[in-house]
């Protein structure tokens, strides 16, 4: 997505975002923050969403649901070839505070990564309260914390890792996306680039691939007496941060 998303665009998507009114499940001391006010303030800062998420239950989406925005700055610089992002992810079912993160996102292969809270702690934002000056303020954070996040991911670039060293990295973020392991998934296959500029040896591109399939699924491995299995796309919001600052963080690692 190379244009922010307009409103009309985001309702199609996530039209949790948009939600008028808390679950008649909150309690009396819920304040009530439409995402779309936190979105509309973002906008003020600089802030537009370029991509939107909603949780899906078994009976389809729900008007409370857990919702995730990815909102990026034109006025902050590229880091390599990715741009920083905010991730915010809020709830009208109360069960949920608004919470930042930071992010980059990758062009080349349209991944957007969530960087690991070693690197910036995410941010909540209480529904019993709201203030501008300190959604201002978290953003802020985000700008200052560009040159340590440029410095991270230029020492995964620079670092190249031995076979071996590869090998390990894939079996330890495995076991990030399946939490008890899973013996059938080859680790040469999670490790082979499916584009050119994913080639190569260094952290950076050896990530990059980890996360693809880990995240984005589509790879198929043997299960006992042949059966072929297919790793699904992750779409759980919770779950695709979990995975994401996991992988960031057991990146770092090797460096």
């Amino acid at each position: 997505m190379t244009q922010p998303l307009s409103y009309q665009e985001i309702q199609e998507i996530a039209p949790s975002i948009f939600t008028t009114e808390p679950s008649e499940k909150v309690s009396d001391k819920y304040s009530f923050i439409p995402t779309v006010q936190v979105l509309e303030d973002m906008n003020k800062l600089g802030w537009e969403p370029y991509q939107v998420a909603q949780r899906k239950g078994r009976n389809g989406s729900h008007p409370y649901s857990k919702h995730m925005i990815r909102l990026r700055n034109n006025n902050l610089g590229m880091i390599g070839d990715s741009l920083p992002e905010l991730v915010l992810t809020n709830s009208h079912d109360g069960r949920n505070a608004f919470n930042l993160h930071a992010g980059v996102f990758r062009l080349v292969c349209a991944n957007g990564l969530v960087i690991a809270d070693q690197m910036f702690a995410s941010q909540r934002i209480k529904h019993q309260w709201y203030d501008m000056d300190y959604v201002r303020a978290i953003t802020n954070e985000v700008v200052e914390k560009i040159p340590e996040i440029t410095s991270a991911l230029q020492s995964f670039n620079e670092v190249e890792l031995s076979e071996a060293q590869r090998y390990s990295l894939a079996r330890k973020a495995i076991k990030v996306r399946w939490t008890k392991g899973n013996d059938y998934v080859d680790v040469k296959d999670i490790l082979k680039s499916t584009r050119v500029e994913d080639e190569g040896n260094s952290l950076w591109s050896t990530f990059n691939v980890l996360q693809e399939k880990l995240l984005k699924g589509g790879l198929v491995y043997k299960l006992p007496k042949g059966r072929q299995q297919t790793v699904r796309s992750l779409t759980n919001i919770d779950e695709q941060v979990r995975v994401n600052k996991g992988l960031w963080e057991l990146a770092e690692s090797y460096v």
